[in-house]
């Protein structure tokens, strides 16, 4: 061993212990076994090592002192000093003493427990503790690595140091050892120093993996949020459980369908903040585990009217996350609306948007729900975002609502025009829409329609210049990425009603409002969504994917379609729009496969087309297009001029309340079980309350199983198990996870309830 190679083992694990020579037949106080006649000294301070105990395994929990020894008998009064202490002065004043692995963590703890200000973190005795803390690593056990761990946590101590990295190798040398909190106790202290070392975390949710059946709620919820990848959004009043998905980009689907497996058959336990904060990570992960959701649904259903009380966060969350995962329920939004409708006036402006914004995405109408949100909403407006004022502009235009007598519009009119400069264009853009829909009076040349003259022009003469490119020659490459990046960078998802219907009229690509094949495509689409229906009731094709009817024929023809049909937003079709050298953008999700960019490919895969002129394409969608197909239907039109003519509606518009479509039962099993989704035993009924020796009730969320302890045991989720390769995390809304079920008359999507112990499917089980 050369002198580098000491020192280095000596900066890692500290000094070895001293020897002194004894007398035969005695030992020094506190002396561990003698070697060749000297004596072990515990290690101290002062000789820089850490204190051992006498079965020469790391120091743990529960030890006691050993009572003929001073230096230990010092050490224990400074942790109970510690623990008793009321500030971070009290407990820097004794670190210079502190040695071993137990009193180092709980010092750590304690500054977590009674806060460390920031000034203090530059004092000397901080970092003292912080370099002993690294020396010492060596010795710690789960125990102590946790509450260490917790403590910097605690007090958000970002600016690492040496100390990371060994924490890293001593967690993944433990981790046979961590019990479910020391988990979820340290995966929640690295979202909250933004901690991202890859071996550590891999280590702690493999072991989470392994140990799910013994967590309890609160563990659970703390490790789904801390694998999910929240980079796009911002946290709102959410609890801890979540609080790493800002901070953490880490994903795996394995575990997330694991913990909703056990989550599920602890619904019972699970307060209503927790069921709501569980689907809402679900749906900014864009995972839909439909055997959680649909636990989630009943569990809501089974407690009836307590769900009158649930605080307004939790009602607003749960349905935000179920429209976001485009799952209908509709005995799930009349509960949860209900709830909504009696806590009316506790509602934030955020809670009341986001609700409205969710019922109208999955075509659910609830007049009493408008006529408060309505009534709340101008009481507040000017508490209200300007995100706030498009959602409920949408919704209200969605459900035709136009809340007359509460002066809904008239009042978000007056707050737009006096915060047009706070507002994005896309917010703008849909609440001009609701105005102009709702044919409210809006002073001539006012600044609403000013500011989106400029966005929409800018963004025309984009759209225009590379259509023209396009049509003299097929873009590269670059010309291509250069077009994307200018339109994603102008946040525009859709023009309204009004600005789309002057686009295309602009361009001659817009259809006459009289033209048969209007009312023929309507028809198409309306017996599409029937036929979908008759399969599954809550089909994703009835609220939220859009159809395009399309019809090839010869110019000066009446009837006699030469080709014809009805495509729906899915996977895209016949080679995609690359193949034909059209160009989408990314706005929100992928646009591939949206229903007009797909009758597009198709006629252009026709020889008709390819053959020369003499033909009319007319294209009617079921909604709004998006600037992303207007870019595409401007870039086709520019190769076939005059070709092209372009008619749409605006959407699914409810005009009476929705009656409740009962819930489907979940499909048949894949394995031929007769109850897939039968209730565990312990879920069946309502569990006694518990109550602790003081006569206190006991939180069940906070109970942890007593085994069988994963290490006895071999589990069914592995590193080295199956993985869904293909789902919802390759894409958007677009791409929740359907199941094909084959038929005779061909393939048909049903929305697919994982079984009890979730299998994982291939990309030939997905389309999307």
């Amino acid at each position: 061993l050369t002198l580098k190679g000491y020192q280095a083992m000596v900066d890692w694990v500290g000094r070895p212990p001293l020897l002194v020579p004894t007398k035969k037949g005695s030992k020094a106080p506190g002396a561990g076994s003698g070697i060749n006649g000297f004596a072990v000294l515990p290690l101290s301070a002062g000789n820089n090592g850490s204190a051992i105990p006498r079965n020469g395994t790391a120091a743990g929990a529960g030890e006691e002192p050993w009572s003929d020894d001073a230096v230990r008998n010092r050490q224990k009064e400074l942790q109970d000093k510690i623990m008793e202490s009321p500030d971070y002065e009290a407990i820097l004043s004794c670190v210079r003493e502190l040695d071993g692995a137990i009193v180092i963590s709980t010092a750590l703890h304690r500054l977590g427990k009674v806060g460390l200000p920031a000034a203090a973190r530059q004092d000397p005795r901080f970092r003292f503790l912080l370099d002993h803390f690294r020396m010492r690593l060596p010795f710690f056990g789960s125990r102590q690595i946790a509450n260490s761990m917790h403590g910097l946590g605690a007090i958000q101590y970002r600016d690492g140091g040496a100390w990371v990295e060994m924490v890293s190798v001593q967690t993944q040398r433990r981790i046979r050892d961590f019990e479910p909190q020391h988990v979820s106790n340290t995966l929640w202290a690295c979202a909250r120093m933004q901690l991202q070392d890859n071996l550590m975390l891999r280590a702690l949710i493999n072991r989470a993996i392994e140990d799910i059946n013994r967590m309890c709620p609160l563990d659970i919820s703390i490790v789904i949020g801390l694998v999910l990848d929240f980079a796009d959004f911002s946290p709102q009043n959410m609890s801890n459980f979540v609080w790493g998905l800002a901070t953490l980009s880490w994903r795996n689907d394995n575990l997330v369908l694991a913990v909703g497996r056990e989550a599920s058959r602890k619904i019972q336990d699970f307060i209503p903040q927790e069921l709501s904060n569980f689907t809402w990570a679900l749906a900014t992960l864009d995972l839909c585990d439909n055997l959680m959701l649909r636990a989630v649904a009943e569990e809501v259903e089974r407690r009836e009217d307590e769900v009158l009380t649930w605080d307004p966060q939790s009602l607003s969350n749960m349905m935000w996350a179920f429209a976001t995962l485009a799952v209908k329920d509709d005995p799930l939004f009349r509960r949860l609306l209900d709830g909504s409708i009696a806590r009316i006036a506790d509602h934030d402006t955020q809670n009341m948007a986001n609700s409205s914004w969710a019922s109208a995405m999955v075509c659910f109408r609830c007049s009493r729900w408008l006529n408060a949100v309505a009534q709340g909403a101008v009481a507040k407006i000017s508490e209200n975002s300007p995100l706030h004022l498009a959602q409920l502009s949408f919704a209200f235009a969605r459900f035709q609502f136009k809340a007359e007598r509460h002066g809904l519009f008239p009042a978000v009119l007056e707050e737009t025009l006096r915060r047009i400069k706070d507002f994005a264009a896309q917010s703008l853009f849909d609440v001009h829409d609701a105005l102009t829909f709702f044919e409210i009076a809006m002073p001539k040349g006012n600044a609403i329609e000013r500011t989106l003259t400029d966005y929409y022009e800018a963004l025309v003469r984009q759209m225009e210049a590379f259509a023209a490119r396009c049509a003299r020659k097929p873009p590269s490459r670059e010309d291509m990425a250069n077009y994307r990046k200018t339109i994603e960078q102008m946040d525009i998802v859709t023009l309204g009603g009004c600005h789309t219907t002057a686009f295309l009229r602009h361009f001659g690509m817009l259809c006459s409002s009289g033209d048969p094949f209007i009312q023929g495509a309507r028809k198409q689409i309306q017996d599409h969504r029937a036929e979908e229906a008759a399969r599954d009731p809550v089909s994703r094709s009835l609220f939220h994917r859009a159809q395009c009817a399309w019809q090839l024929g010869a110019q000066g023809q009446m009837g006699g379609a030469l080709a014809d049909g009805v495509f729906e937003s899915g996977e895209p079709k016949f080679g995609g729009p690359e193949k034909h050298d059209l160009v989408v953008v990314r706005l929100r999700h992928p646009r591939e496969g949206d229903a007009e960019v797909q009758a597009l490919c198709a006629a252009l895969n026709t020889s008709l087309l390819r053959n020369g002129q003499g033909v009319v394409l007319n294209l009617h969608l079921s909604d709004v297009p998006c600037v992303s197909c207007l870019g595409v239907t401007l870039q086709f039109n520019f190769r076939f001029p005059g070709l092209l003519k372009v008619s749409f509606d605006r959407g699914r518009v409810l005009t009476e309340d929705s009656a409740v479509i009962p819930r489907p039962p979940p499909p048949p099993s894949r394995k031929g079980n007769a109850l897939p989704y039968a209730p565990m035993p312990e879920t069946s009924a309502k569990r006694p309350i518990l109550l602790d020796d003081n006569g206190e009730v006991i939180d069940r969320s906070l109970l942890r199983r007593n085994g069988p302890d994963c290490r006895e045991v071999t589990s069914f989720y592995s590193t080295l198990g199956p993985r869904r390769t293909d789902g919802a995390h390759k894409g958007g809304e677009e791409h929740v996870p359907h199941k094909v079920v084959q038929k005779v008359s061909g393939p048909s999507q049903h929305t697919y309830y994982f079984s009890s112990r979730p299998d994982y499917y291939s990309k030939d089980d997905y389309d999307g």
